[in-house]
């Protein structure tokens, strides 16, 4: 009941305010406060272990995927950001549209024709100051262990010359598992790993970023 008044009542006059008055950083500034009763009702804790960069809005965030409370609980925590997802999603009526002003980035899976342009899109959303994030995994993991990374991100990445900022997110999947629809109580873990600058990037292989990233945020996973 809370989420559909949310999602009838407060969003759409929120995503009014932000389209007349041109600030789609803000839209999701609702999620906070939303998220806040959200997980408090299903007695659900989220910690923050560790410092966010000062200069985590100008880069491009990487987290692994255990569920799909795993986008509400960055939105909570940590920042707004545009995401890169499926273009299948912009399709869903309203939450297509939320994602299109946000400035998230649709992504064609297989097609590279049509993702070529995907690293220029990247780096003008963060010189406008949008945070970009995606999931390496490409996937949901069941029981919490860290799938392959893909390397179309990390292609990506080395050509739009820009920040990583590797995130881990540990119990996401005892909350709300892959299988099945329950939500349980418990608590979130999320680590913020130190910022791997354009500039060190510079010097490494799109596969040797892929490693680094991969080291960090499998290194507080059990």
């Amino acid at each position: 009941m809370f989420l559909i008044i949310g999602l009838v009542i407060v969003v759409p006059p929120w995503l009014l305010y932000c389209v007349i008055f041109g600030k789609p950083q803000k839209l999701m500034l609702a999620c906070k406060p939303f998220f806040a009763v959200l997980f408090f009702l299903f007695g659900i804790k989220v910690k923050l272990e560790g410092n966010l960069p000062e200069q985590g809005k100008a880069c491009f965030m990487l987290c692994n995927h255990q569920s799909f409370i795993d986008v509400p609980v960055i939105l909570y925590k940590i920042f707004p950001f545009a995401f890169l997802a499926k273009k299948s999603l912009f399709k869903i009526p309203y939450f297509g549209q939320a994602l299109a002003y946000t400035r998230s980035i649709p992504v064609e899976r297989g097609n590279h024709s049509a993702n070529a342009d995907l690293p220029k899109k990247v780096k003008q959303r963060l010189s406008e100051n949008f945070p970009v994030m995606a999931f390496p995994e490409g996937t949901r993991s069941e029981n919490g262990k860290l799938l392959p990374f893909k390397n179309g991100i990390f292609r990506i990445i080395k050509e739009a010359n820009v920040s990583v900022f590797p995130v881990t997110i540990m119990n996401a999947y005892k909350i709300m598992p892959k299988t099945g629809i329950a939500i349980y109580p418990g608590e979130i873990k999320i680590i913020p790993h130190e910022i791997i600058t354009a500039k060190e990037i510079e010097s490494l292989t799109h596969e040797q970023l892929k490693e680094m990233v991969n080291l960090r945020i499998a290194a507080p996973i059990p």
